[in-house]
């Protein structure tokens, strides 16, 4: 059965927003329905990620996802690599999550140009960090997924470069991002069909066209966007979650609205959004 999570960034930004105490915005949020919360490997690792793990689990939100930063294959020497893969199993396994988003890492100015050598080598490094990643959280009960991550220095921008690493790195799952889509211009719901086999988690993210209060994000194509409640951008989310679930997926839909200045309202629209598209 299908649950709802939230991004935990946003229920500490609501928190400061709002004036309220950490435990109490995270006891609304489960009040508005989220089950889970998708934590960032930062915070988590933080002085103060015990106390963090702690006001989730105490207001009943498990953590579905660990959100980590690599900088795979920024060398050739693959020791800091290797370390930085046992350091997120391990902390994915201490916060009961069983599953790693990972931002495997991003280019150099001497590796942006895609028809490069320097691009195919930084990638190939990049892949080849990734089925070590993928093999030990594996064995760990743990499964990995990358996103369609909005900036152009990371090279799975977009879904032809996000699919390559579907294609090859063997056990690697999507984060399917519905907003991120639209920063490389592209539409979510027309790329969609070619990740449904490797879907492990929908993050629904909405853009705004209309200018709003929240941080902007410029497109590739130099279009600005604004964050908004699940539901109230210009994203397709519910024909997208209705297509994900005929597809047969039974994992979590994540509310994700980084930059809004409106967090604790927002998280719940987007709640009530998603359980009415999810019946």
């Amino acid at each position: 059965m299908n649950d709802i999570s939230v991004f935990f960034a946003h229920i500490e930004e609501a928190a400061a927003q709002e004036g309220l105490p950490l435990a109490e915005v995270c006891r609304r949020a489960k009040s508005f329905g989220f089950d889970a919360v998708e934590m960032d490997a930062a915070r988590l690792a933080a002085e103060d990620g015990p106390v963090l793990l702690a006001a989730a689990r105490d207001a009943g939100l498990r953590v579905n996802c660990v959100n980590t930063f690599f900088n795979f294959g920024a060398s050739e020497d693959s020791a800091a690599d290797a370390s930085a893969i046992d350091d997120a199993v391990a902390l994915a396994k201490r916060a009961g999550s069983a599953k790693i988003l990972a931002i495997p890492g991003f280019l150099t100015d001497a590796e942006m140009t895609r028809t490069s050598a320097a691009f195919a080598r930084r990638r190939a490094r990049m892949a080849e960090a990734m089925r070590a990643l993928c093999g030990k959280a594996a064995a760990a009960g743990v499964a990995v997924l990358m996103e369609d991550f909005d900036l152009d220095r990371a090279p799975f921008h977009n879904a032809e470069e996000l699919l390559w690493f579907m294609e090859n790195v063997e056990g690697l799952r999507c984060a399917f991002d519905t907003g991120n889509f639209l920063y490389a211009e592209e539409d979510a719901s027309a790329v969609l069909e070619k990740f449904l086999p490797y879907i492990g988690l929908v993050h629904c993210k909405d853009r705004s066209l209309a200018e709003n209060d929240g941080d902007p994000k410029t497109t590739v194509a130099g279009r600005t966007l604004y964050p908004a409640a699940v539901g109230g951008g210009e994203i397709g989310i519910e024909g997208i979650v209705r297509r994900v679930v005929s597809a047969g997926y039974t994992g979590t839909f994540a509310a994700e609205h980084y930059g809004s200045k409106h967090q604790l309202s927002d998280m719940e629209r987007s709640a009530n959004y998603l359980h009415r598209v999810l019946g």
